[in-house]
């Protein structure tokens, strides 16, 4: 389906099976030499069961330029709406400037504002967003972990399939998340590249967290899930059973003790830019989009 055109250039929309057959040239523009592919590191997005709309201009029969989205209910600090989560914007090294790129992205913002309240999208150039009217985020808080000597590694280990239901119900306890189904938790808790790890007491899971996701978010844990105090004990015995002598947390900001909870494990603190939000009707409130949403 023809939804935009640029210059005589028409922009098609697409679901995730349509899109199958040009994964490995999204692998190329995106994750060139990386050992996963798009499917892997946005499976919600790409993967078989991913409900990803993508927008693309061909040339001679195969794509060129290309953007995707997917629409989500966010739980905000506002309350609920519905957000378009943006990525994957690439144009073919010799089909660039062009104006592709402007296109594609003109169109799902397009598309995204018949069913969402926002979009929101994490930019390597803000500059392009910013002329299709995006604005800066709040930064977001970053904390640098190095590996304690002797950890308490009681009741940590690397999560199962049977803990899936508990940790999705984890999930549901968060203040600002993404809704998700059981389903769906439970597909994203098998991408390929990514360590979950547990904490449970008595026999059940009562925290967990997620490091890696394809070929994104690589020593980064960037998903978290019960008490902070539960965390605090789990990510030290986390970096053990993961192998690592330093790590990087992206931390929520619901949860102001963390760091503090954490201790001799903090070495370090910084700030990244958060996504960029374009608004149709009303202000969004504060929000966290966890790694394993991220587009």
């Amino acid at each position: 389906m023809i939804v935009g055109s640029v210059a005589g250039t028409d922009v098609v929309v697409l679901d995730r099976a349509a899109m199958a057959p040009w994964l490995r040239d999204l692998d190329a523009w995106l994750l060139p030499g990386a050992f996963y592919g798009v499917a892997h590191t946005w499976p919600q997005i790409y993967r078989s069961d991913g409900d990803g709309r993508s927008f693309v201009v061909f040339h001679g029969g195969r794509p060129v330029s290309h953007c995707a989205t997917r629409t989500v209910d966010l739980f905000t600090a506002a309350g609920p709406c519905r957000g378009s989560l943006l990525g994957s914007v690439a144009t073919a090294p010799d089909h660039r400037g062009r104006g592709l790129a402007s296109a594609v992205l003109a169109a799902a913002v397009a598309d995204a504002a018949v069913t969402a309240d926002h979009v929101l999208l994490w930019a390597e150039r803000p500059d392009l967003y910013a002329a299709h009217g995006f604005v800066a985020g709040p930064d977001e808080a970053c904390l640098v972990l190095a590996r304690l000597p002797r950890p308490d590694l009681g009741g940590v280990r690397l999560a199962e399939v049977g803990d899936h239901l508990a940790l999705h119900a984890l999930h549901e306890r968060k203040p600002w998340r993404v809704a998700r189904s059981a389903r769906t938790m439970s597909a994203l808790l098998t991408t390929p590249g990514m360590t979950t790890v547990v904490r449970e007491r008595a026999g059940a899971a009562v925290a967990y967290a997620c490091c890696g996701k394809g070929a994104d978010l690589q020593g980064h844990w960037h998903e978290l899930g019960g008490d902070d105090a539960e965390l605090a004990t789990l990510l030290p015995a986390a970096m053990h059973l993961a192998g690592q002598t330093e790590a990087v947390l992206l931390l929520p900001p619901y949860r102001p003790e963390l760091p503090r909870l954490l201790g001799r494990s903090v070495v370090g603190t910084a700030e990244v830019a958060g996504p960029m939000v374009r608004s149709f009707r009303r202000a969004l409130g504060a929000c966290w989009i966890d790694g394993l949403d991220s587009v």
